[in-house]
């Protein structure tokens, strides 16, 4: 019995824990902090290698509403430290510009002056309020995104996941316009959840009498074509290649069978998604 109120402590800091969680998982945008010299402007090596690190993982990404906020310590004056901020969120908004970014993509850039920190009391002032927080917008999540998510984290290694929403033109390895969105949600969902690896495997049509569909390549020469473009895909949108394998499979492991429809031949050209690591 004399235990109860440890116990009770514990339960409430459990809950305290939970209920940040939650807030933080909830919150709608990401932060990317820069850090300034005392008294200097210029972004250093480091903080120029944080954020081409941020744009090649999509954190800092073109198809979402950024702002950049500059800050200082609370060393010098009010005017002063409002140029100071002003200028630090300047030269980080054009680098971003260099990088290729669009002013349409940053919605606001200013200095706030000091930062309201609470450890104010060192002599030299404190680092972490030399900085510039690059604060980028997040997109809601979809259904489509939940769904995608949720198939994923409860696979378990070595199981696959179709992805059905991702086809190819007949014959090539083109993909149709409807699964644009699908490899986007791929692409996404391996940016944030950085364990996975994962491997591609290719599939075709067509079976038996309809084995000539997919000319002018072999079966396995197209699945392993198909399977390797959703490789490069993802390539190109910044995840890494040590985290990706591909392997065509021919018209071995069809969905459909036997093919009567347009339907059928379509489901079985195809990638599936098999987990290797999470």
């Amino acid at each position: 019995m004399h235990n109860r109120p440890y116990m009770y402590r514990l339960i409430i800091l459990l809950i305290l824990g939970i209920m940040a969680g939650l807030r933080a998982y909830a919150q709608p945008h990401d932060t990317v902090s820069v850090f300034f010299e005392l008294d200097n402007t210029g972004l250093s090596d480091q903080a120029t290698h944080r954020l081409d690190s941020m744009v090649t993982k999509g954190v800092i990404a073109h198809n979402k509403t950024i702002k950049v906020l500059g800050y200082c310590d609370y060393l010098g004056s009010n005017d002063y430290n409002t140029v100071l901020s002003k200028a630090r969120a300047k030269n980080v908004m054009d680098y971003l510009l260099v990088s290729g970014f669009e002013k349409a993509d940053i919605t606001l850039c200013m200095g706030k002056g000091k930062a309201n920190s609470k450890a104010n009391a060192a002599k030299g002032g404190n680092p972490f309020d030399r900085r510039v927080d690059v604060i980028i917008q997040k997109e809601p999540d979809t259904p489509a995104v939940q769904k995608f998510a949720y198939y994923m984290q409860n696979r378990q290694v070595n199981e696959t996941l179709p992805l059905r929403n991702i086809h190819f033109f007949r014959g090539s390895l083109r993909l149709t316009p409807q699964s644009i969105p699908e490899l986007k949600i791929l692409c996404d969902f391996l940016r944030q959840n950085e364990t996975y690896t994962i491997q591609l495997e290719g599939h075709v049509c067509c079976l038996g009498v309809e084995e000539g569909l997919d000319e002018p390549y072999d079966s396995s020469t197209l699945s392993t074509l198909r399977a390797g473009s959703i490789y490069d895909s993802l390539v190109s949108g910044g995840i890494n290649r040590s985290r990706l394998k591909y392997v065509g499979l021919g018209n071995s492991h069809p969905i459909a069978y036997p093919e009567i429809t347009d339907e059928d031949m379509e489901d079985n050209r195809r990638v599936e998604v098999r987990i290797i690591s999470k």
